[in-house]
């Protein structure tokens, strides 16, 4: 079992339209070594604004803790046209580079920025047409691409997920599913929806919520991983599993981040996920 930490849960302006960093990345790496944790899953923003310098600083600081980069996450905004999409698809170019770089496998990506009802034919053929030529360029690396199953995206529902692997099929195994559970409250249907692209799923998102807010994946009622995870481990998935939120990634009125507080949680969900996932064995 390969369970990962994702940094998106270190960074407490990860949902703010700027995505200003309070601490780079490189300053986080002992207290989440010191949890236990030396595989990751980088957060697109905690390196895309790094020059070269940084980058190798950030390279020498992973190794020097035993620590891999295992998955980078991204999300391009695939339907952009003119120069928008001239800078978009630099960018991409560029994370693809320093993924390399880090040594990751794995590449996640939001497929794309609008719902999959949302496009018109045209900017579906331009989006699907940059997943194919991302797949082409990750390939090359010996990455894999994984599309994530979320709202306002090309894969906000098993059917457009897909259509989506349909449309993508000349990519071969290198393009697959990160899953992530999207339906609240129905783990049945979570289950469902996982067996419907079993093969396909490359790689697992894990995260729990109570009455909207995160929370420990064992405390929450949007999935029951005690369901979920045995069911997975069963169907023979071996892919990485990513601790993606938390309990205590968004402070409560009045409170301050506690990044401590954070990975200690995440340390805990770690715990519980293998515990399960060893008791289906």
């Amino acid at each position: 079992m390969q369970i990962l930490l994702n940094t998106i849960m270190l960074e407490p302006n990860r949902w703010t339209g700027d995505h200003t960093l309070t601490c780079p990345l490189i300053d986080l790496l002992k207290p989440v070594a010191a949890a236990g944790f030396h595989e990751l899953e980088i957060w697109q923003y905690h390196i895309s604004r790094l020059h070269a310098k940084e980058l190798d600083a950030l390279k020498e600081g992973l190794d020097g803790l035993g620590m891999r980069s295992v998955a980078l996450g991204g999300y391009p905004q695939l339907h952009l046209t003119g120069a928008d999409g001239e800078v978009m698809e630099t960018q991409l170019a560029t994370l693809v580079e320093y993924g390399a770089i880090l040594g990751v496998k794995t590449f996640k990506i939001f497929p794309g920025s609008l719902g999959s009802d949302k496009l018109d034919e045209t900017q579906r053929h331009l989006s699907v047409g940059r997943i194919q030529r991302l797949a082409e360029q990750l390939v090359k690396r010996d990455m894999a691409l994984t599309l994530e199953t979320h709202g306002n995206t090309l894969c906000d529902s098993l059917e457009s997920a897909i259509r989506l692997l349909d449309d993508l099929s000349t990519c071969g195994e290198s393009v697959g599913i990160c899953f992530q559970p999207y339906t609240e409250h129905d783990t049945d249907q979570a289950i469902a929806t996982f067996d419907a692209l079993q093969g396909r799923v490359l790689h697992l998102h894990l995260q729990n919520r109570r009455e909207g807010a995160t929370t420990l994946l064992e405390e929450g009622d949007w999935t029951d991983y005690r369901r979920l995870l045995p069911h997975v481990r069963q169907s023979g998935f071996d892919g990485p599993l990513s601790l993606e939120f938390t309990e205590g990634i968004t402070p409560a009125d009045g409170e301050s981040f506690d990044l401590q507080r954070v990975i200690d949680n995440a340390a805990r969900d770690r715990d519980f996920a293998r515990e399960v996932w060893d008791g289906a064995a």
